[in-house]
């Protein structure tokens, strides 16, 4: 008796869950796709960021039966459709043009020729416009040293790197009389350049500069500083050489040479007990340069607070040829000061060599530091 009531109760249990299987197919019938949904390869892309504009580019894919795409922004408002069976090559490209500077959420789909439609993808992207422009900052140049065989070195400053600064852009004439650019990344190996090189620029001719920033790696538009005028050149000592000279006291401690080594930390002395005003010396710098200013120290040898026995006047000359001279000016000489003190040529002249004569002073020795000069 008992074994027929289980089989009754496992029959009615088994025609109960049956009856309710049947009304959920019922239910979910007009849901189901008989052959399944398809959806079409989607598309990995990434959005570059540009000038009021951006690009999204994706590859096409294996997935051949492609046929469409549609790029949506603006929450849907804007859109673009791409033909992608007509697009040349592996590669879509889309423009997006005349953006706002904003950042912007693209949402992209695919379709295949019978209108099936791939899961969406989103991607975020960048416009760069006025605002941004407007902070960018031309890469300083701290100094600019020419030599006599004419090649140019410019020692940078720091570059706006974190706001996109990548490269200096330097324009100037070359040998030929060419107007020349080259473009000079700012990192190198990982780590920032500070030193340019140009070996064939025209003499006596400047240069412009200016920075070229991208706002990410993936820019495809570049923002460019307005240029500037290259800063003023020093012309390099190494290849100066002492031509000639009034006097020098005895020992190396106090040779003309001294007055070109580069430093105030060592003299010239002029003969002690045996020369007095003027003490003059002679430079050949080994090119035509055109001389715009020139500076003069004192010297702090066995002197800790600074040699008074400097000139307190003195007269600077130039010449082509080491043969005719034409006096620049005299000019007052604080002995009392120490630093490089700057003096200004207002006529600019083309000399090779360059005298220094001092005309007056306290004793009727002379002793001084160093002396540079800059042009172009």
């Amino acid at each position: 008796m008992k074994k027929t009531i289980h089989f009754w109760l496992i029959l009615l249990t088994t025609a109960f869950l049956l009856s309710a299987c049947r009304k959920m197919d019922e239910t979910y019938r007009a849901f189901v796709v008989p052959a399944g949904l398809v959806y079409p390869g989607k598309a990995v892309a990434v959005a570059q960021s540009g000038r009021n504009r951006i690009q999204i580019v994706w590859p096409k894919g294996v997935d051949r039966t492609v046929v469409t795409a549609k790029v949506y922004w603006n929450s849907f408002a804007d859109s673009i459709i791409v033909d992608i069976a007509s697009v040349p090559g592996d590669t879509v490209k889309v423009m997006v043009n005349d953006l706002l500077e904003k950042n912007y959420t693209f949402v992209i789909r695919t379709f295949d020729a019978k209108g099936n439609k791939s899961v969406p993808v989103e991607i975020n992207g960048g416009s760069f416009g006025s605002r941004y422009q407007s902070q960018l900052l031309t890469r300083p140049v701290n100094s600019t040293l020419i030599n006599a065989a004419g090649k140019l070195t410019i020692n940078w400053g720091g570059a706006d790197v974190a706001n996109g600064a990548y490269a200096s852009e330097v324009k100037y004439t070359d040998v030929s009389g060419t107007v020349k650019t080259q473009i000079f990344p700012v990192i190198v190996k990982g780590r920032e350049e500070k030193i340019t090189e140009i070996s064939d620029m025209k003499a006596n001719t400047n240069y412009q500069f200016r920075t070229i920033f991208r706002p990410d790696s993936l820019s495809i538009d570049k923002f460019l500083t307005p240029y500037s005028d290259g800063v003023l050149f020093s012309i390099d000592k190494r290849d100066w050489i002492v031509a000639a000279f009034s006097s020098q006291h005895p020992g190396g401690d106090n040779a003309a040479a001294n007055f070109i080594d580069g430093t105030e930390d060592t003299r010239w002395h002029s003969c002690a007990g045996c020369s007095s005003y003027p003490h003059w010396i002679v430079i050949d710098m080994r090119a035509p340069r055109v001389l715009t200013q020139f500076g003069v120290w004192r010297t702090d040898f066995d002197s800790p607070g600074g040699d008074v026995r400097g000139p307190d006047k003195f007269e600077f000359l130039t010449s082509i040829d080491n043969v005719t001279w034409i006096s620049q000016g005299i000019f007052n000489f604080d002995r009392n000061l120490n630093g490089e003190q700057r003096f200004l040529l207002p006529n600019s002249p083309k000399a090779r060599y360059f005298k220094f004569m001092g005309t007056q002073g306290p004793e009727n020795n002379m002793v001084l530091g160093e002396i540079s000069a800059y042009g172009l």
